[in-house]
This record gives structure tokens, sequence and C-alpha cells, in this order.
């Protein structure tokens, strides 16, 4: 499924236009000897690309607009792979990007614009609850194993193969999510807040997910290849994580957070209030409340309180950078200060093994000294 997701299931598609945006090549070999400390143990980059347990497939490295490191373990650089959640944070740029518009408001409860969801939990909850992953719904992705939680359904609903009956649709399901606690009191990651964000995307702009980001990104960043974006057998496009593209193209996408941005783009896509916003949004104080604030702290080896998140990124670092995690061992690490950005694709069983440590490891150890 990694690399062959429209022979699976639907997809609609993310329009590249123009032409292709050069990477220079610049390469350091040195970033093959950066140490981290996984649950592999403490290992070289190059160690662990090679360790059969990593189960990495692809990793590129992105440097003041140059591509320093590339490496494809178990796929071709014109392949495409999924993203998984890392793709969420195209939701939470375009939700941005539509305030900035005043197309949309991130104080008022999500029901203002999703009318079908008024006397439902939601009704409590803000758009900023939701991009923040603070909703206080029950929708935490630690009951996806349980097959009896909404979360678990939602799944299954979401990669119902070619004409399997999947059960109730993704709006269906929305409405039968219980209210856990009150919005803001912790971080509770869940692809579902992600999913609401796709949904009013799509009612303030009045266009369907995957033309307002081929419009507004995907079109705008010299992308080498089209990405594909999941579509349920009931018809609801899948913005929360099942998006599939190229490395490079990953890479691309990573750039326009950082200086470089006009290395793959001829006008500015993320607006400069953008990371502002994001750090202004950060709060420590409830980041551990949830299990990817504790996962991200164990993996970083952060202590509780320095980390936090918001925007829909996994960790905002006190330096500034950036990190998404998606399922199944996908990294985006993203470093404006150092003009850094981070990409791999990986296929872990049961997303358990996470090597997100090399990523700040290479900014750290390579850029930062």
């Amino acid at each position: 499924m990694f690399s062959r997701l429209g022979e699976l299931i639907p997809t609609a598609t993310l329009y590249r236009q123009g032409s292709v945006a050069n990477l220079p090549k610049k390469p350091m070999p040195q970033i093959a000897n950066v140490t981290a400390t996984t649950k592999l143990g403490t290992k070289t980059l190059g160690a662990a690309i090679k360790d059969e347990r990593s189960r990495l497939r692809a990793i590129a490295v992105v440097h003041n607009g140059e591509l320093v490191f590339e490496k494809y373990i178990g796929i071709r650089p014109q392949d495409s792979h999924l993203w998984q959640s890392c793709s969420k944070t195209i939701s939470s740029l375009l939700i941005h990007l539509l305030a900035e518009e005043n197309l949309i408001s991130l104080d008022v409860p999500v029901t203002e614009y999703l009318d079908e969801l008024a006397d439902t939990g939601w009704k409590q909850v803000t758009v900023a609850d939701v991009l923040h992953h603070k909703s206080g719904m029950d929708v935490e992705e630690n009951n996806v194993s349980d097959p009896s939680h909404p979360v678990a359904q939602f799944y299954k609903s979401a990669l119902a193969a070619r004409g399997e009956p999947s059960g109730p649709s993704q709006d269906e399901l929305l409405r039968e999510i219980d209210v856990l606690q009150e919005p803001g009191l912790a971080f509770q990651y869940g692809s579902i807040n992600t999913q609401i964000l796709g949904l009013l995307i799509e009612r303030v702009t009045g266009k369907p997910w995957n033309d307002v980001a081929s419009e507004r990104v995907w079109s705008k960043i010299g992308m080498e290849g089209d990405g594909k974006v999941a579509i349920t057998s009931t018809g609801e496009l899948l913005n929360g994580g099942v998006i599939a593209g190229r490395l490079r193209d990953f890479a691309r996408y990573g750039m326009i957070y950082t200086p470089s941005w006009n290395v793959v783009a001829t006008e500015s896509i993320v607006s400069d209030s953008y990371l502002g916003k994001v750090y202004g949004a950060v709060d420590q104080e409830i980041f551990n409340k949830g299990y990817m604030g504790q996962r991200m702290n164990d993996n970083f080896g952060f202590k509780p309180g320095e980390l936090g998140a918001s925007y829909q990124w996994d960790a905002v670092f006190p330096d500034g950078d950036l990190y998404k995690s998606g399922r199944s061992g996908q990294a985006l690490y993203v470093s404006p200060e150092t003009d850094t950005v981070v990409v791999w694709f990986s296929t872990t069983w049961q997303s358990s093994l996470w090597l997100e440590g090399y990523a700040r490891e290479i900014v750290t150890q390579i850029f930062r000294n």
C-alpha cells in the first residue's frame, strides 16, 4: 500500500503545474555519521539505514536550498510513497491562510460552519481546538486497536478496499463521537480533528479539499509529480493523512517553511505570520497529557514542559524547529533557523519503531555546530 495507494483504494489528485523546481546537489556524506539513540540502540544514521529493522525506504536532507543527502533503499526517486500524517500540516497551513483572508475564524465553534454537527459534542469545540489537537473529544489515536472505538471504526471506513462495504461513513461517525473532557485541557492527537479541518476548508471555499491544496500549495512549488489523496468508499477525502507523493516533493513541501522557499516557489506560500502563530499557540503545560506528547518527549529526550505542539505539528521545539511524524515511521523535520529540511519514508510494522531522533540530530550535529 505504501507505494501503490491508487491501485488499492480510490484517490483524488493533487495537481502539479509548471516547471520542476531544481534542487541543486551538494553532497555531505558526513551526514551518514550522525549518531542517535533509538530502539535500535546507539547507531550512526548509515548503520540505521542498513539495519533491516529500521525499514527505512528513502531519506533526503535539504540545507540552504541544496540537496545534501539522499538515499533510496526500497523505492526509486520516481516512486510515490505515503506521507501519512506528515500531510496533516497541509490542512493546518490552509486553515491559517483562510483565517488571514477572514474566510474562517479560529475562535468560533466548528458548528458555525458545519451545522450538521450542531446537536453533537462538537458544538463546544472551536476551530482552534481541532487545529491544535485539544478538542476534548474522544478521538485520541491510542484507541485505534479497539474495534468498538470510533477511532478504529474511522480507520476501517477510511481504508476499505475498492468495492468493499465500509460500514458507516466518515460523516456519520463524526456524529457518534463522545465528549471526553472540556476542550483545551490536553494535547490529544487524532486524525479525526484533521478530518474536521478538511471539512471546514471545503465548506468555506466551496471546493474539494484536493482542489484547494492544489491551487494554494502543490501547484506552486515546482513538484515533480502529482500527489494522491485517498477517498473513502462513500466519497470523503482523507486529508487527515492518506496522501502520497515523491520523496523530493516531500522535501520541496518542507522547504516552503524555510528561508529557501524561493528555490521551489516564485511567491511565498507560507505567510510571514505563520511561524509566529505556530509558536504563539504552543501550550507546554498540556503537551504531556496525551500519548503523542509523551512519545515526543521520550524519543527526542526532552522533559515535560519543554516541548509543545500546535497547528498539527507533533513537536514544536524551543529553538523553533518543527516536527511531524506519520504512521509507520514517516518523518518531516523543518528547521527554519538553520534552513534545513529532513524527510524520510518508512514501512515500520504497526508503527513499532520511531527513528525521529535522527532528524533532530542531523540538524544539531551538522548544522548547529
